[in-house]
């Protein structure tokens, strides 16, 4: 067939002819794949026997390889002839945004639109950074993907309460912000609510503060901001852990919304059967949803991170580059994000580009070696007491209950990683323990932690907060 230039089709053609392509691969693919990747795709120089496919970033077509032979096939089935499909990366200009106003992806927003929306983001307490589209989806969070889109669309229906929890830097806040962002796109005037459980106490002592004539903050506006709202998003629920009249608010803000249909999302560092000294009554709420989680992401994922922050910044940095720190740095996102940040600054003030001497180099410091300069065993001992709610005189103390035991052995071992303290003052500072005791206690964090999540997830947590 002639694939000359005069073979290309109309505009509204090549349109019409996408969409019937669309409409197949929408009965085909899992609908996560379909809104987040192939969606998002523009359609261009459609010829007899050709199309090309524009797709904003190199990683998109990476992502869309797992799909070619389905995509492939319903384009033949729709053309009724075999076509050599091309994927490009290409900027998208403001007509072919055109085409995203009739509805073909979530990846090109316009501009116009995200304006529209800022005032009410800014009202919910929202980042407008934080969307599903630039949200990486992999194994390791693809199922708490999955249903915070799905509590999006449908807020106040299948999912409700939604439970995320995760250790730090891994995305939950980016998810549930992603949430209050995309009912606020589809459904402005809704009323979206996002606060940590930190604010959530402050202005609770606030309003109680105001009764009491010390303010203006009342507890009644207290009330009418969380049990008015459409949608409330409660980050870090773990703050009003042990805070009697917090949790009591919580509660029936809580029931309130929930008898209403109204859509509650929370997150936290653990899942709610790890709370303690929280009532049961509002553990069980948690549980009458969704409870999900993210894992740390895997190389796989890290790799794919950097290399989307790489081409929507155009970073010239080089794949050998990002494959290393991708593996060297393996914590969370957060971190992994902070490791590509100083390379790059540390390039540019060099004169420099990004060579594998020079990451070398910059994350093989000793950072070990670095905390154990800055941190203390009072210190350590404080978070992991208060990441458990536990007092830290039951640490120290004779107790061996699970709820004791568990914390104190995780202090061990973080006393032993981040301080240069020898195993004697570690056992003397824990109560009087001897050496032996708190090597056990080590070994014992060390081998859960290859065998549990939980454990490897609760010490990596401490060490954040740390």
């Amino acid at each position: 067939m002639n694939t000359t230039k005069s073979t290309e089709t109309k505009k509204e053609d090549v349109e019409l002819f996408w969409k019937k392509v669309l409409g197949i691969l929408e009965t085909e693919l899992n609908p996560t794949a379909y809104n987040t990747w192939v969606k998002s795709i523009i359609p261009e120089n459609l010829t007899s026997n050709s199309l090309d496919l524009a797709v904003p970033m190199e990683y998109s077509i990476k992502q869309l390889e797992k799909y070619d032979s389905l995509i492939q096939d319903a384009i033949d089935r729709v053309g009724k002839a075999r076509f050599k499909t091309r994927f490009v990366v290409k900027k998208i200009s403001e007509e072919s945004s055109e085409i995203k106003e009739k509805d073909l992806g979530p990846l090109f927003e316009s501009k116009k639109q995200l304006k529209a929306d800022s005032r009410m983001v800014a009202k919910a307490g929202l980042n407008s950074r934080f969307t599903f589209e630039n949200f990486i989806m992999g194994n390791s969070n693809q199922l708490a993907y999955a249903i915070a889109q799905a509590v999006s669309e449908k807020p106040g229906e299948s999912y409700n309460p939604f439970f995320l929890y995760s250790g730090v830097g891994l995305g939950k806040t980016h998810l549930m912000q992603a949430i209050g962002n995309k009912i606020l796109q589809n459904s402005p005037k809704t009323n979206v609510v996002y606060t940590t459980g930190e604010s959530f106490m402050n202005e609770l002592i606030e309003a109680i503060q105001s009764g009491k004539g010390r303010g203006k903050y009342t507890s009644n506006e207290f009330r009418n901001k969380f049990r008015k709202a459409d949608v409330l998003l409660i980050d870090d629920i773990q703050f009003i852990i042990g805070r009697e009249s917090t949790q009591l608010e919580f509660f029936h803000t809580f029931n309130a919304l929930y008898m209403a249909g109204k859509q509650i999302v929370l997150t936290s560092d653990r899942p709610p059967k790890d709370f303690t000294n929280l009532e049961k009554r509002i553990t069980s709420r948690f549980g009458s949803g969704i409870i999900a989680d993210i894992q740390y992401p895997d190389t796989d994922l890290r790799t794919a991170i950097l290399r989307t922050k790489r081409d929507i910044n155009r970073d010239e940095v080089s794949n050998e580059v990002i494959d290393y720190i991708a593996q060297y740095v393996s914590t969370n996102i957060r971190e992994l994000e902070g490791a590509y940040l100083q390379i790059l600054t540390t390039a540019r003030a060099s004169g420099k580009s990004p060579s594998m001497e020079l990451v070398e180099s910059v994350l093989g410091k000793n950072i070990k070696a670095q905390r154990r300069k800055s941190l203390s065993l009072g210190q350590i001992l404080k978070e992991v007491s208060r990441y458990y709610s536990i007092k830290t005189v039951d640490i120290k103390g004779k107790r061996r209950t699970k709820n004791i035991v568990i914390p104190r052995q995780v202090a061990m071992y973080l006393m032993r990683e981040l301080t240069e303290e020898p195993l004697m003052s570690i056992g003397q500072f824990l109560g009087g323990r001897d050496h032996t005791t708190v090597m056990h206690g080590i070994d014992k964090v060390e081998n859960e932690m290859v065998e549990m999540t939980k454990i490897r997830q609760d010490v990596e947590n401490v060490r954040r907060m740390l």
